[in-house]
C-alpha cells in the first residue's frame, strides 16, 4: 500500500507521541518528578509540555490518522459525513448523559481532558471517532461476510470492550470523570455503549467505495491506545 506523504507523517507523529507517553507512564514520570531533575532546559520544557497537553494531543493524533484511513477507503466525502454524524451525536449524547444520567448512568467531566463546550470536553467526541471507527474496520477485516446488523454488533462489542478498559485508567488513574453514588461503573454504562455504538453503524456507517486492502492502522491506533490504559491502571499512572 503506497501512503501519502501526510498519512506517513501524522502516523509517525502518533506512534511517538505513544512512545513518549508509555514512557512517562511506566516512568511514573510526573511534575514533581521532572523538577527534581537535572535537565537541559529544552528537555525539561518538552516533557513538561507533553505533560500538560499529552492525552489530549493524543486522542487528536489518533483522531487524524483515523480520518485519513477513512478517507482511503471510503472516499473523502464518506468519511468526513461519518466524522461529522459521530462527532455530532456522541456530543449529544454524552451531553445528555452528563446532564441527566441517561443512558450512562451518572457522571461528571472534570477540567482534566482538554476545553470542553458545555459539560462534555472537545476530546470526548473525537473519541467516539476514533474508537467506532477503527472497531468497524477491525469487525469488517476480521469477518467481512457479516451482514450489516452483524457488522454494528461486532462495532458495539468492540467499543464496549474498549470502554471497560478505558474506565480504570480514565477515572482512578487520571482522574478524567467520576461515577456519582460509590464511584463504582454501572453495569448500564456498558449496556449503553454498546447499544449506541452498534445504532451508529446500523445507521450511519458507510460502505467501502474502493477496493477493499490490507491496512493494519485500525489495529495500531486501538491497540496503542490499549496499551496506555493497561500500562497506566497496572502503574498507578501520574497525576
Amino acid at each position: 500500500m503506497h501512503w501519502t506523504r501526510l498519512e506517513k507523517i501524522v502516523l509517525g507523529a502518533f506512534l511517538f507521541w505513544f512512545a513518549c507517553g508509555l514512557i512517562f507512564t511506566l516512568g511514573r514520570i510526573g511534575p514533581d518528578t521532572v523538577e527534581a531533575w537535572t535537565l537541559p532546559s529544552w528537555l525539561q520544557v518538552f516533557i513538561e509540555f507533553c505533560l500538560a497537553i499529552g492525552d489530549p494531543a493524543l486522542i487528536l493524533l489518533a483522531f487524524a490518522n483515523t480520518h485519513l484511513l477513512a478517507a482511503r477507503h471510503w472516499g473523502p466525502a464518506s468519511a468526513r459525513r461519518w466524522a461529522l454524524i459521530v462527532i455530532v451525536l456522541s456530543f449529544a449524547v454524552e451531553t445528555c448523559g452528563a446532564l441527566t444520567g441517561f443512558p450512562f448512568g451518572r457522571y461528571s467531566y472534570t477540567d482534566r481532558f482538554g476545553p470542553a463546550i458545555g459539560v462534555v470536553p472537545l476530546t470526548i467526541p473525537l473519541a467516539w471517532q476514533v474508537v467506532l471507527t477503527n472497531a468497524l474496520f477491525l469487525t469488517r477485516a476480521i469477518a467481512p461476510h457479516l451482514p450489516r446488523w452483524g457488522q454494528a454488533a461486532g462495532v458495539g462489542l468492540v467499543a464496549t470492550l474498549y470502554d471497560a478498559v478505558l474506565e480504570p485508567f480514565a477515572v482512578r488513574v487520571k482522574g478524567y470523570w467520576f461515577w456519582h453514588g460509590n464511584g463504582a461503573v454501572p453495569a448500564q454504562n456498558y449496556a449503553a455503549w454498546f447499544v449506541v455504538s452498534a445504532l451508529l453503524a446500523l445507521a450511519f456507517a458507510p460502505t467501502s467505495t474502493r477496493r477493499a486492502v490490507r491496512d493494519w492502522r485500525a489495529a495500531v491506533i486501538l491497540g496503542a491506545t490499549v496499551i496506555l490504559f493497561v500500562a497506566g491502571a497496572c502503574r498507578g499512572g501520574a497525576h
